[in-house]
């Protein structure tokens, strides 16, 4: 695997706490290139044969073709009465055309009466269409008596009448490959009689949290120790990214109980996530574990999630996080998110992004994109950005109140009230108000 050049030795990383004033740029590399890095190093899941269900949110890995006609029969759209265009054609109401009722046609069963001339059969929705007929008198412009009907108006040759092949023919592509299998590719699929189908999986993501002083929520917290937020951030984003995430829990700062958790998962797991540990000092659990392997640790020019580290591990992708809250959220979005997808085989990798005005000043260090927390909305045609609150990133209510990650791009110190900046969304936008 590529990786980056090792950074200089001898200076260690300041903490993303101080991030206004640690990280030589020299030193930095911009978001861009250490995401272009990340995504050429990763290659989709091998296929394999799914069922319909859980094969849902999957992405096709070859095309799948129609067998035969859909729908295989021709069929009626109304209730009514089969009969032959010809005769009905001076049917008016002034002057009904009667025709004798030789038989009856239900749903699912092989039409036993055919139709001659000046005659029909009764038939429901969905009944195949008899032979001899070719068109469907819905049974409104109709009058039944006894074992004759009398037609009150004219219809044309097909009228109400679903006709074989009519939604696909045989050979046609039902869905293509690269096509995300939802609701109605489930449906489309289910009713062209195939039980299963090949895609790339859900990719199996391990997560982890390293530091002594992480706690399991439920448990109580004493003073000096704080509960996990970032395994549980992690399982939300993943799921929401279709993947199939596992929480290995809380590691202790041991650097061999962390290499031997990881070790023991690759079986497992076709992706690792670890939070904490990844700066570039000497005693971070996760570089002491992982720097004599393949996993580079490295500083990206962003604002939050500095720190970071990524790598192979056995063959399996790592990806080490920062230890805050919010740098854990963005770093997901930014780098994992279009990863995760990338290996279960989607084309579309990234958010949406629009361009809103920004209701205040955003400020940053300039060496550095800064990904602010906002809540957007529509107001008289155009999308505006608020912050959601501060900038530390140990505040993740601001994420919470956000639905989108206003990106102030390297060189601009500050985004000024009334500017206009991109944004990433993360969720739903906020209707006009």
């Amino acid at each position: 695997m590529e990786t980056f050049p090792a950074p200089p030795t001898g200076h260690a990383g300041a903490p993303e706490g101080h991030a206004h004033h640690g990280g030589d740029p020299s030193e930095m590399r911009s978001v861009e290139e250490v995401r272009g890095h990340i995504l050429s190093s990763i290659r989709p899941l091998a296929p394999i044969e799914l069922s319909l269900r859980e094969a849902f949110g999957c992405v096709l890995a070859r095309d799948v073709t129609a067998e035969l006609d859909l729908p295989s029969f021709s069929s009626s759209a109304m209730d009514g009465f089969a009969v032959r265009a010809s005769d009905v054609a001076p049917a008016s109401l002034d002057e009904p055309v009667t025709l004798r009722v030789v038989g009856a046609i239900r749903v699912g069963r092989v039409p036993e009466a055919t139709v001659g001339g000046s005659e029909a059969v009764q038939i429901a929705t969905g009944a195949p269409i008899p032979v001899g007929a070719d068109c469907v008198v819905p049974i409104e412009h109709c009058l039944v008596e006894g074992d004759v009907v009398h037609v009150l108006r004219s219809f044309d040759s097909g009228a109400c009448v679903r006709p074989a092949g009519q939604d696909v023919r045989a050979g046609q592509v039902l869905v293509p490959r690269g096509r995300r299998v939802s609701a109605p590719e489930l449906g489309m699929l289910a009713s062209s009689g195939h039980a299963s189908i090949l895609v790339h999986p859900r990719v199996r993501v391990a997560v982890l949290s390293t530091g002594d002083e992480l706690v399991e929520p439920g448990r109580p917290a004493p003073f000096g120790m704080v509960r996990d937020a970032n395994s549980y951030t992690l399982f939300g984003a993943l799921r929401d990214a279709g993947a199939a995430p596992y929480l290995g829990g809380v590691v202790k700062d041991d650097v061999d109980v962390l290499r031997d958790e990881v070790l023991g998962l690759t079986s497992r797991a076709d992706c690792f996530i670890s939070s904490g540990g990844v700066s570039v000092g000497e005693r971070d659990v996760v570089k002491l574990a992982f720097r004599e392997r393949e996993v580079d640790f490295y500083k990206v020019a962003m604002q939050p999630g500095m720190p970071q580290a990524f790598g192979m591990v056995e063959g399996t992708p790592y990806f080490g996080l920062p230890g805050n809250p919010v740098s854990v959220f963005v770093s997901f979005e930014v780098f994992i998110r279009p990863a995760v997808l990338k290996m279960m085989g989607r084309r579309d990798l990234f958010r949406p992004e629009i361009r809103a005005v920004v209701e205040s000043d955003i400020s940053g260090p300039p060496a550095k994109m800064q990904f602010a927390r906002v809540r957007v909305w529509r107001e008289r045609g155009e999308w505006r950005a608020a912050s959601t609150g501060p900038s530390g990133s140990n505040l993740l209510s601001t994420v919470v109140k956000a639905n989108g990650l206003a990106m102030v791009p390297p060189g601009t110190e500050t985004a000024r009230a009334g500017s206009r900046v991109r944004v990433m969304l993360f969720r739903a936008l906020d209707e006009e108000s």
